[in-house]
C-alpha cells in the first residue's frame, strides 16, 4: 500500500510530512550535540591546584622479571611553574636517591593534552577533588611492545594516587604497572 506523502506549508515552502520529521530529528540532535560541547568542562593546569603539595607514600610496581609487585616508600612534592602553566611533580625515593626525578607537565593542543597524554576523562568536584585520565601509544615492557599507556591522577581529599595501566597491542586487558598512593 502506497501511502501518499502529506505536504507542510512553513512560510510559503512546502515540505513532506517525511522531510519534515528528518529536519526536526537532526535539529534536535545538532542542539544536544552543541549542548554537550558547550558544557563539558575544558581541562587547565590549574585545575589541579587541589593536589599542590607535599605527600608522602608508597609506590607499588610490577616487576618485569618476577612478574610481582613490588612496593617501596616514595614522596612527592607538586607545585605549578612560576607563570602557573606547567604541573611540577617531584618524585622521591628514601630508599633510592639515585632514581629522583622531576617531571614538568604542560596543557597542551587546546587543553586536550597533558603533555603528550591525550585528555581522555576529567572530572572535577565543586570542593576540588579530580580524576584525570590520560592515554597515549608507546612500548612498554621488558619485551618492547606497542601498547596503549593509561595514566589515572585521582584526588580524593587527603589522599592522591597516580596509577599507569598498560594494554598492549592485540590484547583486551589491561595490567596495572605501578601505581602511586599517598596522603597529606
Amino acid at each position: 500500500m502506497n501511502v501518499p506523502f502529506t505536504l507542510i506549508k512553513l512560510n510559503n515552502t512546502s515540505m513532506s510530512l517525511r522531510s519534515f520529521i528528518f529536519f526536526a530529528i537532526s535539529l534536535l540532535f545538532i542542539r544536544t550535540d552543541l549542548s554537550a560541547q558547550l558544557n563539558k568542562k575544558q581541562f587547565k593546569i590549574s585545575d589541579l591546584s587541589k593536589s599542590i603539595g607535599k605527600w608522602n607514600g608508597t609506590l607499588t610496581y610490577l616487576d618485569y622479571t618476577s612478574g610481582k609487585p613490588y612496593t617501596m616508600p616514595a614522596d612527592i612534592m607538586i607545585s605549578f611553574t612560576t607563570n602557573k602553566l606547567g604541573y611540577i611533580i617531584s618524585y622521591n625515593y628514601p630508599n633510592e636517591p639515585n632514581a629522583n626525578s622531576k617531571d614538568t607537565t604542560y596543557a597542551n593542543g587546546g587543553r586536550k593534552y597533558f603533555g603528550k597524554d591525550k585528555v581522555v576523562s576529567f572530572n572535577k568536584s565543586k570542593s576540588g577533588e579530580f580524576t584525570l585520565i590520560t592515554e597515549f601509544e608507546d612500548i612498554d615492557g621488558n619485551d618492547k611492545k606497542e601498547a596503549l599507556i593509561k595514566h589515572i591522577y585521582r584526588l580524593e581529599g587527603n589522599s592522591f594516587s597516580i596509577r599507569k595501566d598498560v594494554k598492549f597491542k592485540g590484547t583486551t586487558n589491561w595490567l596495572n604497572r605501578h601505581e602511586y598512593l599517598f596522603n597529606k
